[in-house]
């Protein structure tokens, strides 16, 4: 057999039969030689990252059981964003069905009891997803996968030249497959390769977070002394205001004590100067009274015989408007106060047999105790807690 005029060699066979079978059977014959996927998209609509994450679990340990790395349970964003924040290595697994390797390498490499302890002692935070999902195949095209397993190793790079911003950046890809022994091979070497930048890195952020703290201590101290001087001028502002109010209080109930009192001035004046003229000498008909005041001093009037009880006590209680009175010259309006009410603050007591004289409304002629004469007691309230009208 010969190809473009030249003898057929054993090696020129051989190669010729591949690209053949290949032409026949592309999709086979790639993932034979290179485990490579030729899907050319996710079997599943996108969905919430958390229950992707859920189901991949679930997923993976009813077919692999429950010998597997600590899969985060979120999106991959989530996963990078939070080793980002951390400083923290990302291990990311992307997970095919259809390779024949797959099984092997999730029963044994990732269940070997020594990588998961290396795991859990150099906290690397590691994510799992599944290329037939849409979150797991955008992983799998943008960290390029070529061969299934894919274990890609995500750390923080170092600055670029005039920028102090940090990335997370894909530091080793472990393709095909590996054994458990080989994988912490190459973990251990990147912790040693990025060991310089992560101390850098960690020792950059403890001063970030020092610093801050310090400015949030100082902020806190701020505010405290901020609320306790708010609250300070609030005790003052109150403590004025009720002072203000207590004062108002205080004017007011003086002014309506004053006025009170000036209404019950007037009223007295009123009925002092309504009150009838005390009948001549001789007049009958009349009762002759005979008055022991509080300050001990005597006084008698005359009164007639139907006038009532009540101008004996108008008599008592106006006596300091009268002739020489205390408030004979008091210059003031009598007003008559129309609903007024007046309470005396005395009684006047019959001693013999002693006898309280309330009933202002009776005629003086029909009070036993003041008809046709009789010596009274005028007795001041306070002097008798007893004494009620």
């Amino acid at each position: 057999m010969r190809l473009y005029g030249r003898p057929a060699t054993g090696r020129t066979v051989t190669w010729s039969f591949l690209a053949y079978f290949y032409t026949l059977f592309p999709q086979t014959f790639r993932l034979a030689i290179t485990g490579q996927s030729t899907r050319s998209g996710p079997s599943r609509p996108p969905q919430d990252p958390a229950s992707v994450a859920a189901r991949f679990l679930r997923e993976y340990e009813e077919s692999y059981g429950t010998a597997h790395p600590d899969f985060y349970a979120g999106g991959y964003s989530a996963a990078l964003n939070r080793a980002k924040s951390e400083l923290k290595f990302l291990v990311v697994y992307l997970h095919s069905d259809e390779h024949d390797a797959t099984e092997k390498f999730c029963k044994e490499t990732l269940a070997d009891s020594e990588l998961l302890s290396y795991l859990r002692t150099n906290d690397f935070l590691i994510w799992g997803g599944n290329v037939k999902e849409t979150e797991g195949f955008q992983v799998a095209t943008t960290l390029q996968t070529v061969r299934y397993p894919f274990i890609g190793v995500i750390a923080l790079s170092q600055p670029t030249l005039g920028s102090s911003a940090t990335k997370m950046v894909l530091v080793d890809r472990i393709e095909g497959p590996s054994t458990a022994e080989q994988i912490i091979q190459r973990l251990t070497q990147q912790i040693t390769r990025q060991s310089a930048v992560m101390d850098r890195l960690r020792a950059e952020r403890r001063e970030r977070d020092s610093a801050r703290e310090i400015r949030q201590q100082q902020d806190d101290a701020y505010q405290q002394s901020l609320r306790a001087d708010r609250e300070k001028a609030r005790q003052q502002r109150q403590a004025r205001e009720a002072a203000e109010k207590l004062q108002r209080e205080q004017e007011r109930i003086e002014a309506e004590k004053q006025a009170a009192l000036g209404r019950r001035e007037r009223h007295l004046k009123y009925l002092y100067e309504n009150l009838p003229d005390e009948p001549a000498v001789g007049e009958s008909g009349c009762a002759r009274l005979s008055f022991k005041l509080w300050n001990g001093e005597r006084v008698i009037r005359r009164f007639r015989e139907s006038e009532p009880v009540e101008h004996v006590y108008v008599f008592i209680e106006t006596i300091e408007f009268r002739e020489n009175g205390s408030k004979a010259e008091l210059q003031l309006e009598a007003e008559e106060h129309v609903g007024y009410k007046h309470e005396y603050d005395f009684v006047l007591i019959s001693p013999f047999p002693r006898t309280k004289i309330t009933e202002r409304e009776k005629l003086i002629k029909d009070e036993p105790a003041l008809w046709p004469s009789a010596s009274l007691v005028v007795e001041l309230k306070d002097e008798d807690p007893e004494d009620e009208e």
